[in-house]
């Protein structure tokens, strides 16, 4: 039997303003939520180790990311499990300026098969007890026309007994993108029924299904990374092959987060501070990420009187990180207008001209005087007209 374990969207080294000091923290609890990868593969003697791309955040990470990877696919090597890893859009550079993903010092060490191309698939074949395996990958490309197929017209390498292809995009139907960008498209897919496995990083949402033979899976992420993704599960995927695949989801524990919405229609408008408070009480939790949500609309004077700051002061001492959004809407009940002439140009024209005149010399005043009914008269004709 062989057993591969199948991880992406890792997303080491997030940066994120809004954590400030908590940063490193947080950094370091993903990093621990990946690491549980590596420890699977290890203890539950994976053959292979397959990351379908975005391990990092960013195309230049930090040196202290970088180390932990190298020693955790050094960790994988010294247990004879081959590593192999695609680019993703995080991570591929969009020109040689920018220099090469950093997965390269993966491949230069010897620690994994690096799919560096971005716009052809490149294939590695290996034997594992007995059983020829071919992996084809295709690193995810920054320059690609977002109304492109990223695999139009390409025939997927294979030829084995178990034929995998390793790519970091959406597709059609399956996992469609939130914003324009390339995606495979399905007919694609099925163009290819010689690949019995697909195994796909882009998408964070844990997602398995078939098209025709062939089984599409996302492992999704092993953290939320935004208050978007709060209920989000996580994990990753382990497939055992021994003439069939047998797919199973493994979960990773995640840092707390939770995304609440709180409609004015649902609180006590006689003390809003107070019932604002009681939800953020009653969602916390000091290990975790809490966003609020405040909508819906409440008369002016009243909202006024909310106590935003304690609010969030209250929110961040029973939280690891929390923040709100305010999307009220204040309405005018309440407020007195008292009624004013309004703007009158021609008014504050004539103003204008009499204080100049008044405090002209003497012998400028007429000029004064003239310049005053040119520009009154002039203001009433292109008003007419």
């Amino acid at each position: 039997m062989v057993r591969i374990v199948i991880t992406g969207d890792n997303h080491l080294n997030l940066y994120n303003q809004k954590l400030g000091a908590k940063l490193s923290e947080r950094r370091a609890r993903i990093g621990k939520a990946w690491w549980s990868t590596i420890q699977y593969a290890v203890e539950n003697e994976a053959d292979l180790y397959i990351h379908t791309g975005d391990l990092f955040d960013q195309l230049s990470p930090r040196n202290p990311p970088r180390a932990r990877v190298v020693e955790a696919f050094k960790t994988l090597k010294d247990a004879g499990i081959q590593a192999f890893i695609v680019a993703g859009n995080h991570e591929a550079p969009s020109n040689t300026r920018d220099g090469a993903s950093p997965h390269l010092i993966l491949a230069e060490a010897g620690l994994a098969k690096v799919f560096d191309s971005y716009t052809e698939l490149q294939q590695y074949k290996i034997n594992v007890e007995g059983v020829e395996i071919s992996i084809a990958g295709m690193s995810y490309n920054r320059n690609q026309d977002t109304k492109n197929d990223p695999l139009q017209d390409k025939e997927i390498p294979a030829g084995s007994d178990l034929n995998i292809a390793v790519l970091h995009y959406s597709i059609e139907k399956i996992a469609p993108p939130i914003w324009v960008e390339p995606m495979i498209k399905m007919s694609t897919i099925e163009a290819n029924p010689q690949i019995q496995l697909f195994a796909m990083g882009h998408i964070h949402s844990h997602l398995e299904t078939m098209v025709g033979d062939s089984h599409v899976v996302y492992p999704g992420g092993t953290e939320r990374f935004n208050f978007g993704e709060w209920d989000n599960e996580t994990g990753f995927i382990v497939v055992d092959y021994d003439g069939e695949l047998n797919i199973t989801y493994v979960p990773v524990e995640a840092q707390p987060m939770k995304q609440v919405r709180l409609h004015t229609s649902h609180m006590n408008h006689s003390d809003l501070t107070g019932s604002i408070t009681k939800t953020v009480q009653e969602n916390s939790d000091e290990d975790g990420l809490l966003q609020l949500i405040l909508e819906g609309e409440i008369p002016f004077k009243e909202y006024t009187k909310i106590d935003f700051l304690g609010i969030d002061t209250i929110g961040r001492q029973l939280n690891f990180h929390f923040e709100y959004q305010d999307i009220i809407r204040p309405t005018g009940e309440g407020i007195e207008f008292s009624s004013t002439e309004g703007l009158n140009p021609r008014k504050r024209l004539e103003e204008m001209g009499k204080e100049a005149i008044e405090a002209a010399k003497e012998k400028d005043r007429e000029i004064w005087v003239r310049a005053l009914e040119y520009a009154v008269t002039y203001y009433a004709k292109e008003e007419e007209g």
